[in-house]
């Protein structure tokens, strides 16, 4: 079974929770177990995670600070009608109890006892949080204020001095800003029992240069010799300091360059200044380490509202939009925060120029994205992760997720990482995974062979095993059982299905019909686990009419006419 879902999207994981509660509650019904189904359902929506919220996708590692976001965030945050806690306390059991009978626990979790304990005693704070929903959005908004003003929160003084300054007027409170607070119109500063979120789990896992290699960067960024030069003791001696101040700077250099105010340039990108800057700089921390200025256009775009995900913006707004992002990255660069990649040996001469992060703008961008409460995986903390964690990031073809899987299996010893690959792939239920096993361990085929070789008869893994062994040469043909490498086959397809890799043109090159069988009667016949998503995919999918009414009768059969089942 797989448990990661770190980068699963929302419709992939439904259907594996739909799988999670029929299995949970069929083993609570063999273990004599109560499994309220509702409550069961929140607690995995809530593991999976939202983007910025709720659980970090790794649905069996549990810990007491899981249960508290669950309890003290996003139960409150939920649709009523709210759950009883000792259906949740239930639930959690049951969860926990399955997971552990099928050696699926993860081992870095809490004990099982200190977590159901950990629903006990937050019983009171979460009857008081359903009971005062807007009091409790406030409270979660000043927590978290006062932290980040250094505040202890169980310090009775120091919550004394908090509220005295804010009674004077020294800390000053926008009580309209406090009411949206209050009606779950704003949310203002992050509450700190959100959870983590699964989106910071998903970007690279970033190698931060030392507190002396970012004072040395920030020194010899161009920007800051300049500075020095012309500022003298006006610019903060401390390097760090001093590059904050000039990058506060940029938003209102750009806006003046563009020949516009704060107002203006709002309306016009839909964006402060301020937040345009930091949304490059963030962006080229999320995806690939090298984007061209056009992708770049787009995002900002995007996250300013002025156009939805896959539209394009008009000539003149492109054109604003275009010379905008120059200039920031211009300044980004001179302040040593991004640089042009050079270009590869067969670039074309005509090719956009890509921009990247230096690791001064890594550090940056770092901690922007954690001041809004995102939890990311730092490279030594993902080095010492699970083969599945790995694995999940792989699969999505994303470079750094590969390389960071080079990574690991070289820390980890070849040999040992194939083993630990192998053993995900056997016991997951997920084509991708397996697929992503098939191709890493077929780079290091002398430290597989063994492996597979030992699972060439296993009553489940085998039929994998020995094809892998047939592609990597050690096997000849006579050597494998009918029905291997169909189900192989249909595997790997089903893994380009569900990473959409197959194009129009790649679907019309594809055979339907191997040796006179069809690829969907294939499948029926031999059972495989993917057979409904495929059948269903390629009646949705396929660019002949034909194929796709094919598809369909099969899927049809598969059913028995009830439509697609898991």
């Amino acid at each position: 079974m797989r448990v990661v879902f770190t980068n699963a999207d929302p419709d992939t994981f439904e259907e594996y929770r739909d799988r999670f509660v029929r299995r949970v509650i069929g083993h609570g019904r063999e273990q004599g177990l109560r499994v309220p189904r509702r409550a069961l359902e929140e607690l995995l929506d809530f593991k999976y995670g939202g983007l910025n919220e709720g659980g970090d996708g790794l649905l069996a590692r549990w810990h007491v600070g899981d249960v508290a976001a669950l309890m003290l965030h996003w139960l409150p945050s939920g649709s009523p009608p709210a759950l009883r806690v000792a259906d949740v306390r239930a639930a959690l059991d049951a969860w926990l109890r399955f997971l552990d009978d099928r050696g699926l626990l993860d081992a870095r979790s809490d004990p099982r006892p200190e977590l159901l304990d950990a629903v006990d005693q937050l019983t009171a704070p979460y009857r008081e949080a359903l009971a005062d929903p807007a009091g409790h959005r406030v409270g979660a908004y000043l927590h978290r204020l006062m932290t980040d003003l250094g505040y202890d929160v169980d310090d009775p003084d120091q919550v004394a001095e908090f509220e005295s300054r804010v009674d004077s007027g020294e800390l000053p409170l926008d009580d309209e800003f406090l009411t949206a607070v209050a009606q779950g119109e704003a949310v203002g500063l992050k509450p700190l029992l959100a959870g983590p979120g699964r989106a910071g789990y998903s970007w690279r896992a970033p190698r931060l240069p030392s507190d002396g290699e970012l004072e040395t960067a920030i020194e010899a960024a161009p920007a800051i010799v300049r500075l020095r030069a012309q500022a003298g003791d006006d610019l903060p001696g401390d390097p760090i300091e001093a590059w904050e101040t000039a990058f506060s700077a940029l938003g209102t250099a750009v806006t003046e360059a563009l020949g516009l105010d704060g107002e203006s340039f709002v309306d016009t990108f839909g964006l402060d200044p301020d937040e345009f800057a930091v949304t490059i700089l963030t962006s080229l921390f999320i995806e690939d380490p090298a984007l061209p200025v056009s992708l770049l256009v787009e995002t900002v775009a995007v996250l300013g509202e002025q156009i939805d995900l896959g539209e394009a913006l008009d000539d003149a707004a492109q054109a604003r939009f275009t010379t905008a992002v120059r200039m920031v990255l211009d300044e980004l660069e001179s302040l040593g925060a991004v640089e042009q990649a050079p270009p590869g040996e067969d670039a074309d001469p005509l090719d956009e120029p890509l921009y990247r992060l230096t690791p001064l703008g890594v550090s940056e961008a770092f901690e922007e994205l954690s001041f809004e409460g995102y939890v990311i995986r730092e490279f030594d903390e993902l080095m010492a992760e699970d083969a599945e964690v790995l694995l999940e990031r792989a699969a999505t073809g994303k470079t750094f997720g590969e390389a960071d899987l080079d990574a690991w299996i070289a820390e980890r010893g070849p040999r040992t990482a194939v083993r630990e690959l192998v053993a995900v792939a056997r016991r997951t239920d997920d084509c991708t995974h397996r697929a992503a096993v098939r191709a890493v361990t077929a780079e290091r085929a002398a430290d597989a062979r063994p492996v597979y070789e030992e699972l060439r008869d296993d009553p489940d893994f085998g039929v994998q095993a020995r094809c892998w062994l047939f592609d990597a040469g050690f096997l000849k043909e006579g050597d494998l059982r009918a029905g291997d490498l169909p189900w192989v086959m249909l595997d790997s397809i089903a893994a380009l299905a569900r990473m959409d890799l197959l194009d129009t043109e790649q679907l019309e090159e594809m055979p339907v019909r191997v040796g006179g069988a069809s690829l969907f009667d294939m499948a029926l016949s031999l059972r495989h686990p993917e057979t409904g998503f495929l059948l269903d995919w390629f009646g949705e999918n396929h660019p002949d009419s034909g194929v796709r009414q094919e598809a369909r009768a099969a899927l049809h059969r598969f059913t028995g006419g009830a439509g697609r089942r898991a």
